[in-house]
């Protein structure tokens, strides 16, 4: 009688060996070149081929993680910004890992599903799905100046700078006065120019 062990290995023989994905999977390096401004990936097509996603939606997340537009000339992808090979290569790396690779089985064999406003990863080889979420930049809202350009304000003249020009302030915003040279004096002040969180003044009858 043949024991169960015996029995084991004679299947395990006629079963065919197993192919590992990860070999067949590679990633094309970024071919990068400068122009003018922008950043050219020359073969961008060649990249969105191999990880099997619509080109749009590579280069919307390059320009996304990277704060600049991104347009498609096909083959190639234009960043409109001055980035590095190496930039660009590790946010592809973060793309792989989150629009391509499958969490549960590692494999590439996946495609994008939406849902609603879910957008799900549906892995071909073990089944598995799970949500992607796209990450919103929230711009911080740029504060609030105290005073306007064109508007008058009456200021008092708490210090004379380096060239001479009266040194006021309004709520902590510090304001050069052009034709304000005397300590203590109170004047009426007509704003020219914002920058930062300074203003420049020139004194008004």
């Amino acid at each position: 009688m043949v024991d169960y062990g015996s029995l084991l290995a004679r299947a395990r023989e006629k079963l065919p060996p197993v192919q590992v994905g990860s070999d067949r999977f590679q990633v094309p390096e970024p071919d990068v070149m400068s122009d003018g401004k922008n950043t050219v990936i020359r073969n961008f097509q060649d990249i969105t081929t191999v990880l099997r996603r619509e080109p749009a939606h590579v280069i919307g997340h390059l320009a996304r993680e990277l704060g600049c537009p991104g347009v498609l000339d096909l083959p190639r992808g234009v960043l409109k910004s001055r980035v590095t090979k190496d930039q660009i290569a590790q946010r592809l790396r973060e793309y792989t890992e989150k629009y391509v690779i499958c969490s549960e089985c590692k494999r590439p064999d996946t495609h994008l599903k939406k849902e609603g406003r879910l957008t799900l990863l549906i892995c071909e080889a073990c089944g598995a799905q799970r949500p992607v979420t796209v990450r919103r930049v929230v711009e911080q809202e740029k504060p609030k100046t105290p005073v306007v350009v064109g508007e008058v304000y009456r200021l008092t003249i708490e210090d004379v700078g380096r060239r001479g020009d009266g040194v006021a302030k309004k709520e902590g915003f510090v304001i050069f006065v052009t034709g304000a040279s005397v300590r203590g004096t109170v004047v009426n002040a007509k704003i020219t120019k914002v920058l930062g969180n300074n203003a420049y003044a020139i004194v008004q009858p």
